[in-house]
């Protein structure tokens, strides 16, 4: 059986999920984001210092979610979700090319920066397909808020990938959009790059990481 990787935001469609969701967040929570304006913009010139960390960005997450509720936070949800699935821009190369892998038998790991429950609600198929298996960021409700626990980018998508199987999986493709996932994309036999209008292009993720 082989094993093929795919992204998804950038990839499967072209916007960001989860800052779309802080976008349409700042303006259902636009009290919060007055009252702790300051604080968040500090923490938002911490998150630019260091954007593959999380400290910054669970900063933005605490202040602008304080004191939202369980069922709030999964009405919200739901209601981006809803409304990204009917807006988003699917990238129809790459689409193609999971229906290909899926139908040849492979078994394909999605693994993304975006929460799992977002990619739940958006890709529903996704986790009711035999041959798909998911890893994506790992949300926590705590102190009355709500922040990133786990934040699957960069090398920490390899770390994920590892824990979940306990072995270092070989893929015989790849597909991102971004160099950042070189860590994932050097494992893969055949690797292609996306970009921001859906075409793909073929590379070597070995002669680009010794280039970065």
């Amino acid at each position: 059986m082989n094993y093929v990787f795919f992204d998804i935001d950038g990839t499967l469609h072209k916007e960001d999920i989860f800052l779309e969701f802080i976008k349409c967040s700042i303006k259902e929570r636009l009290l919060n984001f007055v009252i702790f304006l300051p604080i968040i913009f500090i923490s938002f010139l911490i998150y630019l210092v260091n954007t593959k960390g999380k400290f910054g960005l669970n900063l933005i997450l605490f202040f602008l979610f304080l004191g939202i509720s369980e069922s709030q936070l999964g009405t919200l949800t739901e209601k981006f979700c809803k409304s990204f699935s009917l807006k988003m821009t699917p990238f129809d190369n790459a689409l193609k090319q999971l229906e290909f892998h899926k139908a040849n038998g492979d078994q394909v790991i999605f693994i993304s920066g975006t929460p799992v429950e977002f990619i739940k609600q958006i890709y529903p198929s996704f986790f009711n397909t035999t041959n798909f298996e998911v890893i994506g960021s790992i949300t926590r409700r705590n102190f009355g808020s709500f922040y990133l626990d786990e934040r699957c980018i960069y090398k920490n998508k390899k770390t994920m990938l590892n824990n979940r199987f306990n072995a270092v999986l070989n893929f015989s493709h790849g597909y991102s959009d971004s160099l950042s996932d070189l860590p994932i994309l050097t494992l893969c036999d055949k690797a292609y790059l996306v970009d921001k209008d859906g075409s793909m292009t073929s590379f070597d993720p070995e002669v680009a990481k010794n280039t970065k």
